[in-house]
Formats: C-alpha cells, sequence, structure tokens
C-alpha cells in the first residue's frame, strides 16, 4: 500500500494504496511558509557559461579516446569541429545572453535531456536505490512500528526545511563555498508525470495535499492535526488500520494500477491520459501528485538470502530497485514519485529514488539525518493519548483501452526487472586514508581504477560519466567529470603491456592523476564541457526546426559525437557515513551494453556496485567486479613506490580543494 501526507486546512494527510498482498504509503508533511526556498538563492552566484574554444578543445580530446587513435575517425571530427567554430560563436552569444537573463542557464537545457526527454522506464534505466541497514522484524508490529518511525523522522526533516532551519552547507575543500540549497527544497515538493514527448516535474506550493498509490487499494492518511505534527504512535495506529482495510476490501484486486509508473514514458503517458478521464482517477491522481515521499510497506519479501554477505547485499540493492517485477512486490511501488520508502517483513529497506529532482548527498545526508533521528526516539512511542483517525479510502476506475496499455508496462517492467545483473564489491585490501597518504584524491584514485578495470576486459575506453556537483553555483545540478581521458588512455594501455618498465607506468600514472584533478577542478567551478555543449546543440535544434538553420552542423551528426555522448560506463561516488553501515546506493547501466557502478570510499574499504544487463553479450558484472579487484591491488602495488608518492605531492593541494567534489 502507498501512503501520502498533506498540510490541508487544520489535517495533514497521508495517502496509502494498499493490496491483499501488500502496501504503499505516499507522505506529504504540510508546510508553514509560503515562501520557496530554505535560503535566499541570489547570494550564490550564476554558473559561467565556459569559453568555447575551451570547451571543444576538450571535447577533440575525450573524442580522440572513444574513437581509439582511429586516424580518419579523428580528422572527420577534427573537420567537423573546425566548421563549427563559426556557426558555435553565433549560438554562444546568444546562450550568453540567456546566461545574462536567467538565474541559471544549464537547467533548461540539461534537466529536459538527461531526464525529461528519455522515453525508457523509470525502474533500472533511471532511478536509484538506497539501501538502509538491515532490520530485524519479529511480527508485523514490529514493521509497523519501524516504519512509522521512518515517516517521523522525514517528516521532522521536512519540517526543519520548511521552517528554514537547516543550515547552509559549504564546500568541503579548503576554499569554503557556500553551496545552494535549493535541491533540499524540492525534494519533497516535486513529482514527475509521464507526458509526450517530454515528462512534467510538477513543483508543488507549500500548502498542498499528498496523494499515494499502491497495489490497488489506496487510503488518506494524516500526519498533522490542527497544525501539529502527529506522534509516531497516532501514525502507527492509521498503519493498522490501513492493513485491516486493504485486508477486507477485495474489489479490485487484479488491477495492479502502479505498472502506470513503470513503463516507457509515451505508454505511461497515454495510460495516464485515458485515466483522468475518469473524474475519481482524476481527483486520486491529483493525491499521488501533490504527495511529497510515498512509503511502500511490502508484507512479504521474495529475497532468496545466501551465505555470502555481498551477494545479500545486492539482492536487497535489485529489491529496492525493482522488487523482482510483478510476480513478486515490484509493483508495490510507484516509480514517479521522488522518494519512496520501501520496507520489507525481512527486514530489508531504504529507499527508490526519481533523480531527476535531486542529487545523491542530498539524499544521503537527508537519510542519515532520519537514521540519528531513529536512534535518539528510539523506545519513545508513547500510546496513552494516542488519537484515533481513520485513514480515507480511495478507489480507480480502469477502461479496457487504459488495461491493455497497463499490461503492455508490466511486461516491459518484468523484462527490465529480469535482466538486471547487479554485483557488489566489498574491497577491504585498503580505502580513503590509504590513497590519501599517497597525496591522491580518492575520488580521481578510483576512476582510474574503474578505467583499467573496463580496458582489461574490453581492450578499449569508453566515455564515462561521473556527476560533479556545481552546487556552489545558483540552482547548480552537476556536470560531468569524464575520466576516459587521452592520458588514462597512454596509462591503461602501458599498464598491459609486458615491455613497460615500472617507471614509465609510474610516470604515465602520475599523468594520469595530474588530468583527472585538472578536469576535477574545471568541473566543480563551472568549466566543464557536457552542460555546455548540450545546450549549444539545444540552441542548433531550435533555429533547425525555427528554419533560420538549414541543418543541424556536422559536429552533431558525427558518428563520433553520438558515441562520445553515450556512456556505457556511467559512474557516481555516493560516500555515506563510516558510522552507517550495512548501507550503499546503485542503479542500473543508462546503456543496454553498459555498466552501472557507484562507489562508496569508506576509511579502510570501498563498496562497488557494478550492473548490468544480462541480456548483453559483450558486458558482465561478475567479471567487471573481479577486474576491479585485480586493477585496485596492482595500482596499490604500483604508487606504494616513494617516487610515485613523491611525484604525486603535486595535486595534494588539489585532493584538499576537491576532495568531495565527486560526490553526486
Amino acid at each position: 500500500m502507498l501512503l501520502l501526507i498533506k498540510a490541508f486546512e487544520s489535517k495533514q494527510r497521508l495517502f496509502l494504496h494498499s493490496s491483499n498482498i501488500s502496501k504503499i504509503l505516499c507522505i506529504n508533511p504540510t508546510c508553514r511558509q509560503a515562501t520557496t526556498t530554505i535560503h535566499p538563492h541570489n547570494s550564490i552566484p550564476k554558473p559561467p557559461v565556459p569559453a568555447l574554444e575551451h570547451t571543444l578543445k576538450r571535447y577533440l580530446e575525450y573524442a580522440s579516446v572513444v574513437a581509439n587513435n582511429d586516424k580518419a575517425k579523428i580528422s572527420r571530427t577534427e573537420k567537423a569541429v573546425a566548421e563549427f567554430r563559426n556557426i558555435g560563436e553565433r549560438l554562444q552569444e546568444k546562450l550568453e545572453k540567456i546566461a545574462n537573463e536567467e538565474d541559471n542557464w544549464i537547467n533548461q537545457f540539461w534537466l529536459p535531456q538527461m531526464y525529461l526527454k528519455v522515453r525508457l522506464p523509470l525502474p533500472v534505466n533511471s532511478n536509484p536505490a538506497y539501501i538502509f541497514p538491515q532490520q530485524n522484524f519479529n511480527s508485523l508490529d514490529d514493521q509497523l512500528s519501524y516504519i512509522s518511525s521512518l515517516i517521523r523522522g522525514f517528516c521532522d526533516y521536512k519540517d526543519l526545511i520548511d521552517r528554514k532551519l537547516i543550515s547552509r552547507e559549504v564546500s568541503t575543500g579548503r576554499d569554503k563555498v557556500q553551496m545552494c540549497m535549493e535541491q533540499y527544497d524540492r525534494m519533497f515538493r516535486c513529482y514527475r508525470e509521464p507526458c509526450t514527448p517530454v515528462d512534467i516535474l510538477h513543483y508543488k506550493p507549500i500548502d498542498q495535499g499528498i496523494n499515494c498509490k499502491e497495489h490497488i487499494l489506496t487510503f488518506v492518511v494524516f500526519t498533522r492535526l490542527n497544525g501539529v505534527l502527529l506522534s509516531q504512535a497516532e501514525i502507527t495506529k492509521q498503519l493498522e488500520k490501513v492493513i485491516e482495510m486493504s485486508r477486507s476490501d477485495d474489489k479490485m484486486k487484479d488491477v495492479i494500477i502502479a505498472g502506470g509508473s513503470a513503463g516507457d514514458r509515451d505508454d505511461a503517458a497515454k495510460f495516464w491520459s485515458l485515466m483522468k478521464e475518469d473524474k475519481q482517477n482524476l481527483e486520486a491522481l491529483n493525491w499521488i501528485q501533490s504527495a511529497s515521499f510515498g512509503v511502500c510497506i511490502d508484507t512479504r519479501s521474495e529475497i532468496k538470502w545466501s551465505e555470502n554477505y555481498e551477494n545479500n547485499l545486492a539482492s536487497r540493492g535489485m529489491y529496492l530497485l525493482h522488487g523482482f517485477g510483478s510476480k513478486s512486490i515490484g509493483l508495490n511501488r510507484w516509480y514517479d514519485m521522488t522518494i519512496q520508502i520501501v520496507v520489507a517483513s525481512d527486514g530489508t529497506n531504504g529507499l527508490c529514488i526519481e533523480h531527476s529532482v535531486a542529487e545523491g548527498i542530498v539524499l544521503i545526508n537527508l537519510v542519515e539525518y532520519v537514521m540519528q533521528f531513529i536512534k535518539r526516539n528510539k523506545g519513545q512511542q508513547m500510546w496513552d493519548n494516542a488519537k484515533s483517525i481513520t485513514p480515507l479510502h480511495l478507489r480507480w476506475t480502469v477502461s479496457s483501452d487504459a488495461r491493455s496499455l497497463l499490461q503492455k508496462q508490466i511486461e516491459v517492467f518484468d523484462d527490465l526487472a529480469n535482466d538486471l545483473d547487479l554485483q557488489v564489491l566489498i574491497f577491504d585490501g585498503f580505502g580513503k586514508e590509504f590513497i590519501k597518504s599517497c597525496n591522491i584524491s580518492p575520488d580521481g584514485f578510483v576512476q582510474l581504477v574503474m578505467q583499467l578495470a573496463y580496458y582489461r576486459l574490453h581492450g578499449h575506453l569508453v566515455s564515462t560519466y561521473e556527476s560533479a556537483s556545481i552546487r556552489r553555483f545558483r540552482y547548480g545540478r552537476v556536470d560531468n567529470i569524464r575520466a576516459a581521458t587521452p592520458e588514462a588512455l597512454r596509462w591503461v594501455e602501458a599498464m598491459q603491456m609486458k615491455n613497460k618498465t615500472r617507471d614509465e607506468k609510474q610516470k604515465l600514472f602520475v599523468g594520469a592523476v595530474k588530468r583527472q584533478a585538472e578536469i576535477t577542478l574545471e568541473n566543480v567551478t563551472g568549466h566543464g564541457i557536457d552542460n555546455h555543449l548540450c545546450a549549444l546543440h539545444s540552441l542548433a535544434t531550435e533555429e533547425v526546426k525555427e528554419g533560420s538553420m538549414q541543418k543541424m552542423p556536422d559536429i552533431f551528426l558525427d558518428p563520433t559525437w553520438i558515441e562520445t555522448m553515450r556512456f556505457p560506463l556511467s559512474t557516481s561516488q555516493v560516500t555515506t557515513t563510516a558510522s552507517i553501515s550495512d548501507t550503499y546506493l546503485c542503479y542500473g547501466p543508462v546503456v543496454k551494453d553498459g555498466y552501472g557502478c557507484s562507489y562508496n570510499i569508506q576509511p579502510h574499504s570501498i563498496i562497488f556496485a557494478p550492473s548490468s544487463f544480462k541480456s548483453c553479450l559483450t558486458t558482465n558484472s561478475q567479471h567487471f567486479k573481479k577486474s576491479l579487484v585485480d586493477s585496485l591491488y596492482d595500482i596499490q602495488a604500483l604508487i606504494t613506490q616513494l617516487y610515485i608518492i613523491a611525484s604525486c605531492i603535486y595535486i595534494q593541494w588539489f585532493y584538499e580543494f576537491t576532495h568531495g567534489a565527486g560526490t553526486s
């Protein structure tokens, strides 16, 4: 079942959807203030527009790596770039004018291209999962008590945001720079609606309500009364009533309405267009779209436990990503919602996240606050004088045409769930402390580890995505640190050559580390190339549509452009606090022949979560996992030499400035 929480007049409501198998909750705590931001953003500088010549130079460097040193391909790309310069200068002027007029020139181009125009299903392809520490429930009462504590913790954090009591963050480097807090304000107030040709990201006013849904049955649950947040006991009582009501209502048990958020976005858009023709459905959907977050109560679990801890972690990750499909618990979710709390009867729990609204570090800070909140308030659930509030049951009507579209989406979702292979590697040979002792950025080190691991499996490098936070700028989100540099390519090639000496390999590694440091600094200070190229491409596309340009410039039609702008290696640093163990984040590949690979850098270990698709014959998560281990040890042996440590002093200052820059 699914719960939603809202402030409406004197009551804050929570919407819940249930079936005979499982429950989903969607939650939206009330806000007391009509303002829309935690902190004024005008004190944060606007993002700069990178110099055109710098962007084109860097693009040629990355394209040469993707072309695998094919001289004919590189020559064609160089010609296309040279011809683009005149057109590019005009587009650059147009972009600079937009930048002068807007608070942030990036997001109007980046957000649609990165997320909202993508027509692939959200599960696996886009939505990441955040695995919480495993719980031990002896009964349904234990499960509901834990869920209510999570709800109370999330509501408490939402309340801090609404009351503007969260301190403005500063960057973690030597130069303390204030960070934009807009993502905190948005993560409880956005909903992604499937539409054609581009999804809509709804931004809900503070005083709007909540909606939630699950398999079939839907309920509204209250979390505030007369402006006061209800106690954990009062929330628990409502959860108990939801369970009771869901078990007693057998109507529509054959309709898995949440499938409408699980398939291709065009099919999802058609489905909801039909559903909204019915007034009852429209009202129910409005509840869901106004929810701040969802809670999925899984009264059964499908995880097959193993004696291997890494395998168990991987199973928990897949459970949160897709719930093992429609035949299991995978449609006890609502994938369009920004935040879904998932809690299973076997103690598996965490988040399923719609990623277009906020980056990983913002959600990590939220969750770690909630974990501490639960720890502080453990055992304080008081039942005396707990108000008894009855949840409100919502219903759906599904036409035959809508039912056909629903089934089509479910079939696509099941194929995705069955195709994903997720592995977990807990590497305990060393961690952040050892890497820092060598005066190397831990993030840059891990990026080069993944380049070597990929090269050893596939014999070439590919475009690599690593999100770099640009929250030091107004409404800043991310740019892309591309670890597949010419320097990295020369180094990984040397690592595979028996005739290369250790000294030569060390020197090439130093060169790769220096370049990784340089491009990371460029990205976090607003001079990355991906957002810039995305904007130039979008402006050119608009001019072609308007007729002011006859055709797209050759730079954007070049096959090397297409390959440079797809990411067979999609990575992200999502480091969690060392004091909260048994936790990590994961996601699927972004292309069929690719890997997803999050990494969590701990003081004395590193957690990787490589993923791939079983249907692809050229990728294999287990092989990539083994290659990561081999590469980690080989690089450790390389850099423990005194020579390499001395050489890397050059970039010590960089680590102090940007050691947290790669976190998404």
